[in-house]
């Protein structure tokens, strides 16, 4: 009677046991698959178009300003833009940079979620208003400052860089934790 008691408590302390350890590695398995879909999600929807978008436009200013901005030290400062380089400035802005910009605008609207962190960062609001500002210069490009340009300047270099790395730290972490999934399996 008594080895029957024992037997019975075993068998139930082992049962209960296994599906302790199974629901444990349940859990484990969830979070971690929820984990791979969430930084997929950020690659997928926000920061992979982001990059493709920042850097098509990092390199058509670069053209635009290898070809037809003259050096800083070539000659005076503030010199009015000629009629046929006020028109060509209108054809990229209109053409290139400020659908480019506010597609990427659209982009951290709609998905501004997905951002790493628990807050915006501070270049991406900046990024923001800055093409938020061709909306204006756009439906007032006749009547706006000789200068032609937005009012909120663009951060530069501070935003592609934050875009680059973002991007790269999220691949990082996405191989790592598809080389963990596949070797668990």
């Amino acid at each position: 009677m008594i080895a029957a008691m024992v037997t019975a408590c075993a068998s139930i302390m082992i049962a209960a046991m296994a599906y302790w350890l199974n629901h444990q590695g349940e859990t484990r398995r969830s979070l971690r698959k929820a984990r791979i879909d969430w930084v997929s999600s950020q690659l997928k929807d926000l920061y992979g178009p982001l990059l493709v978008l920042t850097e098509t436009n990092e390199k058509a200013w670069n053209e635009y300003h290898r070809l037809y901005i003259l050096p800083a030290d070539s000659g005076p400062a503030g010199i009015p833009l000629t009629e046929p380089e006020e028109a060509r400035w209108r054809t990229w802005v209109e053409a290139v940079f400020a659908p480019t910009a506010q597609k990427m605008r659209e982009i951290i609207t709609a998905r501004g979620d997905l951002i790493i962190g628990g807050e915006m960062p501070p270049v991406v609001l900046d990024f923001c208003a800055h093409a938020a500002t061709y909306d204006a210069l756009l439906a007032n490009w006749d009547k706006a400052d000789p200068s032609k340009s937005t009012l909120i300047r663009h951060p530069g270099n501070r935003f592609l860089s934050y875009v680059r790395e973002s991007y790269g730290s999220l691949k990082a972490e996405q191989a790592l934790l598809l080389k963990a999934a596949r070797e668990r399996v």
